[in-house]
């Protein structure tokens, strides 16, 4: 299965030399909103046209510039990769939420860091 992390061109180089590191998942909402740090976002959506990145025009970047291919070890696969709708129960409050945006069903969360030698190709997508 080809797995795919979307980000903005500014973060490449960080990601390049340090892997995947940064993502989160949403724990709550209300009153403030909450993280749970250690989780990285993927997709099985190759397309640069990601609803989730869309109505972001508070950035000054793109979320979607740049896709990184991810090649997860069968072992890691099975053991720290999962459909976003197996880890709900980390965020029952928010899953409604976030699955009101772009196509849930094809994202997983890796739990832990991505390493550098876990990335495969790298495409820009059409500016």
């Amino acid at each position: 299965m080809n797995l795919y992390h979307f980000t903005a061109k500014r973060f490449l180089a960080g990601i390049l030399r340090d892997g995947i590191t940064l993502g989160k998942l949403l724990v709550r909402i209300e009153p403030s909103p909450v993280f749970r740090p250690g989780w990285q976002w993927l997709t099985t959506n190759p397309d640069f046209r990601q609803e989730w990145a869309e109505g972001t025009g508070r950035l000054p970047y793109r979320r979607n510039e740049v896709r990184i291919t991810v090649i997860v070890p069968a072992a890691d696969f099975l053991s720290r990769c999962r459909p976003w709708s197996q880890v709900r129960f980390l965020v029952p409050d928010v899953a409604d939420t976030l699955d009101a945006f772009g196509d849930p069903e094809n994202w997983w969360v890796y739990e832990g860091s991505i390493p550098p030698d876990w990335l495969g190709p790298i495409d820009e997508g059409p500016r």
